[in-house]
């Protein structure tokens, strides 16, 4: 679905095209997909300082996720690894292992495809794909740009930009971000930073150089989620959660937090990218990209707190490191002509990417002695240090909880797309992917001494489909058939062990029809989508012997989104968008022989909405706005036992002109609403609470 831009940088509907839709350059009219576009106007109309907060307000999604996995995606029905994360059009690995909060100032815009999207980023698309965009050198003219923002919980945002022309035929641009805050979670301090580099030049009139280097570093004293505590003992009720045996969320202890106070979730990454464009001749271009990608991940932590009587938290310890590279070569050769006088677009291009993936790993056991050592009280905790009671080596005894292992997935892709307009109003679109992975990984226990090693490989196809009918410029319809495939489990390939590694991918697909138009001269724009997917070969038991652990499970989705963009003045703009769906597991056993056929997956809401209003004060620099949020009830687990309640979140602004810049007060979530955002560390146990009511004051100008 696309988003409508609003001000003066509002862009005829379907006129963008979109790196995350296709390779051949469509615009939103023509691509027969829900492809909807964040751009840099509406990310600082809405207040989005994080990437997740900017993708929230997009028709369908929901966001969230815990420290380990800090920027998840839920979409059509599909959550965490089933959504692909890519980065000015490549992937670095299944998100659930490399997303981290970021801060928006260093992006110009985000690209969200809905449904199966391996035909773009190969394995793991089943829910949809997001594109990050970031700004771009430009060599007509020189800018500069700063931000400076101050907010509750002494909450600090910095940014600066600056682009430069060098000579006629290339510029540089320079984009820093620096975002720090004490946290609504007690012990929460958090620090994100963010530099990216980029340069491009025109070699040759043909050819052009883009080079880029992006660097990301963060460190957090890690939130992992608020414990349900018995009804009995909570005086404070709060109707966050729902749950089976009746626990609940007590407001006096739903901002403390149980890690240790020594806790650290910290990473730093770089990725140098070279991009060359050769325009070989009039309708022929050759484009390679070569990348290389390095991140190191730390993190020790007491991430899973369950209540136990009297008055008592039990944790866990976890200590995991990360050594991740990724190299890939990307090469392509796209065509913009004529076929038979029909006009005609094709691309082809092959991909290698190299993951080297290392980590080590330590859990406590879980065992009596080693709850009893990391359990605290409830109201008065005294939180220990990872140091200190890590030092305790009874704690981790056992086969597998403490294990080095190194993972290497070569992986070799063709793909093919091709355009045909049948005619002036009739266009169709198909495309191809085959991809070779091949997974390699060593295992280490450090316990028991046993060294194993396993391979495997996976050939996935996916493949798309398509269609659009314009009746006119306003007025479009379209539909598409779409495939794609997902390791099993979680969609996380770095990850997969040996058992769940010999079953096949899962495999999903989808078909979509949609509408596109614009109305009364443009000033209402809508589109509407409606789609189901299918997602067979998920992990299930075995109904004979349920013991074993087989691939027999399905799970689907089907639903109805709206999105639409009304005018109805110059100085008003009101935008929305609603997503109803049904989520279900068709075919799922558990341990015990539990049925899991009808529930609701994990952190998925069947009903969401967004409404935007905004309004510049005629004949005066001043802009006012509000918006509202709604989140329908979501489930922690495949059991269906924890329910986060549905929510609604109102936030309001006001912005004023100042010189070359604009000064801008923001409230968010005004009614101070306590809510339940996503899942805990422990699915069956805790929650990730949402920011209660703040404010913000943002000074933000441009040179």
């Amino acid at each position: 679905m696309q988003v409508v831009v609003i001000d003066s940088a509002r862009a005829p509907a379907g006129s963008d095209s979109t790196g995350v839709g296709s390779r051949l350059d469509l615009a939103l009219r023509e691509t027969p997909a829900s492809v909807e576009v964040i751009n840099r106007d509406l990310i600082e109309v809405r207040g989005a300082r994080s990437l997740d907060e900017a993708v929230r307000g997009a028709v369908g999604i929901t966001q969230g996720g815990n420290a380990t996995s800090p920027s998840q995606t839920s979409s059509r029905g599909f959550s965490a690894g089933f959504v692909s994360y890519l980065y000015d059009g490549s992937r670095i690995a299944v998100p659930t292992m490399s997303a981290r909060t970021q801060d928006t100032w260093n992006f110009e815009r985000i690209e969200v495809l809905k449904g199966p999207a391996s035909l773009m980023s190969g394995d793991g698309a089943i829910g949809g794909a997001i594109n990050f965009v970031t700004k771009r050198p430009d060599r007509t003219l020189p800018a500069s740009e700063a931000m400076l923002s101050y907010g509750s919980f002494n909450t600090w945002r910095l940014g600066a930009g600056i682009n430069r022309p060098l000579g006629e035929t290339s510029a540089v641009r320079i984009d820093y971000s620096h975002q720090q805050s004490d946290g609504y979670i007690d012990r929460n301090k958090q620090r994100y930073d963010s530099l990216t580099l980029a340069t491009t030049s025109a070699l040759t009139r043909d050819i052009t150089l883009d080079l880029s280097l992006d660097l990301l570093s963060d460190s957090v004293k890690a939130y992992q989620g608020s414990p349900l505590v018995p009804r009995a003992l909570a005086t404070d009720l709060v109707g966050a959660v729902s749950e089976a045996r009746g626990r609940v969320i007590d407001r006096r202890l739903a901002f403390k937090n149980y890690n240790v106070d020594d806790a650290v979730m910290e990473s730093d990454s770089a990725w140098a990218r070279a991009k060359l464009t050769w325009k070989l001749a009039p309708d022929w271009t050759l484009r390679n990209e070569l990348s290389y990608y390095t991140a190191d991940r730390n993190w020790r932590n007491a991430e899973s707190y369950t209540f136990s009587a009297p008055r008592q938290i039990v944790r866990d310890l976890v200590g995991v490191t990360h050594d991740h590279q990724v190299f890939g070569n990307r090469l392509d050769l796209s065509y913009t002509g004529n076929l038979a006088g029909m006009k005609h677009r094709f691309a082809a291009g092959a991909e290698y990417t190299k993951t080297r993936f290392a980590t080590g790993r330590s859990f406590s056991n879980g065992a009596g002695a080693a709850n009893a050592a990391l359990t605290v009280d409830l109201f008065d905790p005294a939180y220990g240090t990872y140091e200190s009671l890590s030092a305790n080596a009874a704690l981790y005894t056992g086969a597998g909880n403490r294990t080095n292992f190194s993972t290497s997935i070569p992986t070799v892709s063709l793909y093919l797309e091709d355009a045909l307009w049948v005619t002036d109003k009739w266009t169709i679109v198909a495309g191809l992917r085959q991809d070779r992975v091949k997974l390699g990984r060593r295992t280490a226990d450090l316990n028991t001494g046993v060294a194993t090693a396993y391979s495997q490989t996976y050939d996935p196809r996916s493949l798309r489909i398509g269609t659009v009918y314009a009746f006119d410029k306003d007025i479009s319809v379209y539909a598409q058939h779409t495939s794609a495939s997902a390791p099993v489990g979680s969609g996380n390939l770095l990850l997969l062990s040996a058992a769940n590694a010999a079953f096949e991918l899962s495999k999903g697909t989808q078909s979509e029809i949609g509408i596109k138009q614009s109305l009364f001269g443009g000033t209402v724009d809508t589109t509407l989508a409606l789609y189901r997917i299918e997602l067979d070969n998920i992990l299930s038991r075995d109904a004979a012997v349920p013991t074993l652990t087989v691939n027999s499970g399905k799970q689907s989705s089907r639903g109805v989104e709206l999105a639409a963009a009304w005018r109805p003045t110059r100085q008003v703009s009101i935008n929305g968008n609603l997503a109803v769906l049904d989520a279900r597991f068709d075919q799922l056993l558990e341990a015990g022989k539990v049925s899991r056929a009808g529930n609701l997956p994990p952190n998925v809401a069947k009903k969401t909405g967004n409404l935007w209003v905004d309004y510049k004060v005629d004949q005066m620099p001043l802009k006012l706005g509000a918006a509202l949020n709604y989140t329908g009830e979501r489930y922690t687990n495949n059991a269906n036992t924890v329910r986060m309640n549905a929510f609604t979140t109102a936030d309001v602004y006001a912005s004023w002109r100042l010189g070359t810049g604009d000064l801008t007060l923001r409230v968010r979530n005004l009614g101070d609403k306590l809510y339940a955002g996503w899942s805990g560390a422990n699915v069956n146990s805790q929650v990730i609470l949402g920011a209660p009511r703040s404010a913000d004051l943002t000074w933000h100008a441009r040179f």
